[in-house]
């Protein structure tokens, strides 16, 4: 069972320093849903206008490019994704599919503008948020084009592995990502044979751990990523 809203709302750094009572207010205006793994918060044709917060689970947003899905990004709870540019009309159009059980607040457009018209410093913490997000796009889009198969898969798993650890949820609650195959090679721009081949040799290597679906870098994993920066 998820905790209650205010508690999420509290340990999302959009909303920090934000008051009791103004917290309350907030929550009032939230809409709360649980959805299942497969359903859809919004696709390429969809005009997002609201902004979500992820309380449980795990969404993945992607693109689809000539058929295939290019992952953007693995949101983990706290995280806040949807129109958080303000701007629907020129918001990057991309799926937001649940890929883990979730629960999800949407925070409806008109309300959120009158949160941001009181407190303007949430819109300050709103554009970094997405500033963060559009370097860490950026990052993949090089690793992409530059990095040989080898070092795409360490820089993969070590983001994955930075946002597990960035859960707001308790420790005792926290789940590790599922990383197959599929969504390394999706991440990637890799194929499956040539994915399972390189976590095979990282295994060997000792710069990662695997147990069961779950990958770790190690420390020598880390150290390799650094240095191909």
């Amino acid at each position: 069972m998820p905790r209650p809203l205010l508690w999420y709302l509290k340990s999302v750094e959009l909303f920090a320093g934000i008051s009791e009572e103004e917290m309350h207010e907030l929550v009032s205006g939230v809409i709360d849903k649980q959805m299942d793994k497969k359903e859809f918060i919004y696709t390429p044709q969809d005009l997002v206008e609201n902004v979500y917060v992820l309380k449980e689970g795990e969404v993945t947003l992607y693109k689809s490019v000539d058929g295939k899905r290019v992952v953007l990004d693995i949101l983990k709870p706290g995280s806040v994704f949807g129109n958080i540019g303000f701007d629907p009309e020129s918001a990057d159009r991309h799926y937001a599919e649940v890929t883990e059980k979730a629960y999800i607040c949407t925070l409806p457009s008109t309300y959120f503008l009158q949160i941001l018209k009181k407190r303007p410093e949430v819109a300050l913490r709103a554009l970094k948020i997405l500033s963060r997000r559009l370097s860490q796009y950026e990052a993949q889009i090089k690793a992409l084009s530059t990095l040989q198969a080898k070092d795409r898969i360490l820089a993969t798993v070590r983001l994955i592995n930075q946002k597990d650890s960035e859960s707001i949820l308790p420790d005792v609650l926290k789940r590790p990502t599922k990383i197959t195959h599929e969504k390394l090679g999706n991440m990637t721009g890799l194929t499956c044979e040539t994915v399972t081949k390189q976590l095979n040799e990282l295994e060997k290597a000792g710069m990662i751990s695997i147990d069961r679906k779950q990958i770790h870098l190690t420390e020598s994993g880390v150290r390799e990523v650094m240095e191909n920066g």
